[in-house]
């Protein structure tokens, strides 16, 4: 496993929020145990991260560094059995030390340690440790459900909750989630008349209280894409050990969606995709897909969930349609792969298939044999697919290697049809914008992003959409080598002007996510995804690197407070 800092890059401004300390050099006036950090020895956990103590006083000669009750926190899962083995480290300040060597403590008990400072300077310690509960007192999730189902928009910063709608809501019943373990004071199924504000009083495991409340209004916007403030870490976890996805010696061809606050994984090697919630990523769950014999995934700006098929030369491509991971997707458009190579392991949409969209499916090439350098445009106007277009970049000097790994993701920069594409790709290692005329319009080679990228990655993963008046790129770095501690990197770009790639600012960029495989190189498959919510309100940005064992996700907003 891989720890290291969260660092977030905006265009205006530098978010804060949800960046890990960082550690000056030490001092004589600050120095000593930096930190603690508990890990676990035993079970499927075995090497994972269970809990660290920020030690903010330099001088303390005793440490409790404290354990959830429960882990994986969604869980009932108790941690009592690992009190009793877990491998401690310590960050300490230069020329310190701790003796006899940390290894693995019994955290019941008060474990004794002499700890010299860089003068020499000693004293006793004491590190021992303690179960506590969770104060997470949120609600994530809120709807009106008698008589009309209605959804609530929970704003945290506040602890509001807005409903968007001019209906009458006296006599509405209500449900909610809350945060792991928490419960809610209130007895939302009795009938309450929420044309007035409502008080929501949610109580966390340890009984700390969090007050929401529920208004009847319709918030405004900012004009233009998301609030900088607002972008939230989500979760990022071992999909392996907490999720029981396949581990990097499996070959398989994801693909991520969101809709209705579930992020769908397809492994596209007949494994039926699977769900989980996409706040906390827990619950994982099998999907509805009817029979469909499904390839890759992925969402609309609508609400709609996109499966595919996968389509050798001259076979029938066929696109389902849902809105629910638990309804059947229906067939909503077929037509032949016209071309020499196979398509349907990466496939990205622009728009909304119900009103107009773009569908690009990218064309793969065929181990030792060729590269490629062809995609299909599917164009949707009023709701219906109006026509399908083979186009070949070749003449640009642009191809692509084999699925799962090397072949591009190309996506559309907007939902009409006359518009470009972007692309990137092993080993290039840079975006490209082909504007409307065929032509490369502008390029970014990512390496000038300052990060090290090179042919240790692979950087074939994006995604794009239109949020809130803005057009987003987002890509995702993915590794050929994690044991070499080379790790994933997540970039946001703004296109809405997509020549404005070639100036390589990211709105959003993290460089150094934390994953969890380090052993040997396995399949460096990946993918990313962006959904704005239906209700226009949020964005979530998620991505999946299997061969790091990672999956995790960011979410914004745009309202004006």
């Amino acid at each position: 496993m891989k720890r290291i800092s969260i660092v977030f890059l905006f265009v205006l401004a530098a978010f804060v929020g949800c960046q890990k300390p960082q550690y000056v050099e030490p001092t004589l006036e600050r120095q000593g145990i930096t930190s603690l950090t508990a890990f676990f020895t035993m079970g499927d956990y075995e090497g994972l991260e269970l809990a660290k103590l920020v030690v903010e006083d330099p001088e303390a000669d005793r440490f409790v560094i404290e354990i959830p009750y429960y882990y994986p926190i969604t869980s009932d899962s108790s941690t009592k059995k690992y009190m009793s083995s877990l491998r401690i480290k310590a960050q300490l300040a230069n020329n310190c030390k701790i003796e006899p060597p940390l290894t693995i403590l019994d955290l019941n008990l008060e474990n004794e340690f002499t700890f010299t400072d860089a003068q020499g300077n000693s004293r006793p310690i004491i590190i021992t440790g303690k179960r506590v509960k969770s104060s997470e007192c949120k609600v994530m999730t809120f709807k009106l459900t008698e008589p009309f189902p209605i959804e609530g928009f929970v704003n945290e910063d506040n602890k509001e909750i807005y409903l968007f709608t001019t209906d009458d809501l006296s006599g509405y019943k209500a449900d909610a989630t809350v945060s792991a373990h928490a419960t809610l004071k209130d007895d939302l199924t009795q009938p309450r008349n929420y044309n007035e504000p409502q008080k929501v009083t949610v109580i966390a495991d340890d009984g700390t209280e969090g007050v929401y409340t529920v208004s009847k209004e319709y918030p405004t916007k900012i004009p233009y894409g998301f609030r900088e403030k607002s972008v939230t870490p989500l979760f990022n976890i071992d999909p392996v050990k907490l999720l029981s996805f396949p581990a990097y010696t499996t070959t398989v061809y994801p693909s991520l969606a969101c809709i209705e606050g579930k992020l769908i994984v397809s492994f596209g090697n007949g494994m039926a995709p699977v769900y989980v919630d996409a706040l906390t990523g827990s619950g994982k769950k099998e999907m509805n897909v009817g029979g469909v014999n499904v390839a890759c995934i992925t969402n609309d700006e609508g609400g709609n969930l996109i499966l595919t098929n996968h389509a050798e030369a001259t076979q029938t491509i066929e696109i389902y349609k849902t809105k629910s991971v638990n309804q059947a997707p229906v067939l909503f458009h077929s037509f032949t792969n016209d071309t020499d190579l196979a398509t349907g392991y990466h496939v990205k949409v622009h728009g909304n298939i119900d009103t107009d969209a773009v569908i690009v499916f990218t064309h793969e090439g065929v181990a030792g044999v060729t590269e490629a350098s062809k995609y299909t445009k599917v164009v949707i106007s009023g709701g219906a697919v109006v026509s399908t277009e083979v186009v070949d970049l070749l003449n640009l000097g642009l191809t692509w290697g084999t699925a799962p790994t090397n072949t591009a993701k190309v996506v559309a920069t907007s939902a009409k049809a006359d518009h470009g594409v972007m692309l990137c790709y092993y080993s290039a290692n840079t975006i490209n914008y082909v504007n409307e005329s065929g032509t490369i319009a502008a390029s970014f080679p990512l390496a000038d992003l300052g990060v090290g990228i090179n042919t240790n990655y692979n950087t074939n993963c994006m995604d794009a959409k239109t949020y809130n008046n803005a057009t987003y790129a987002v890509h995702l770095t993915t590794s050929h080598f994690p044991m070499w501690g080379v790790g994933p990197m997540l970039t946001v770009f703004d296109i809405t002007t997509p020549t404005s790639i070639s100036k390589g600012i990211p709105v959003l960029a993290n460089s150094e996510i934390e994953w969890f495989q380090t052993a040997a190189q396995g399949c460096a498959a990946a993918d990313v995804v962006m959904a704005p919510s239906a209700d226009g309100f949020k964005v979530f940005i998620f991505y999946f690197d299997h061969n790091c064992s990672v999956i995790g996700g960011y979410s914004a907003d745009c309202i004006n407070i």
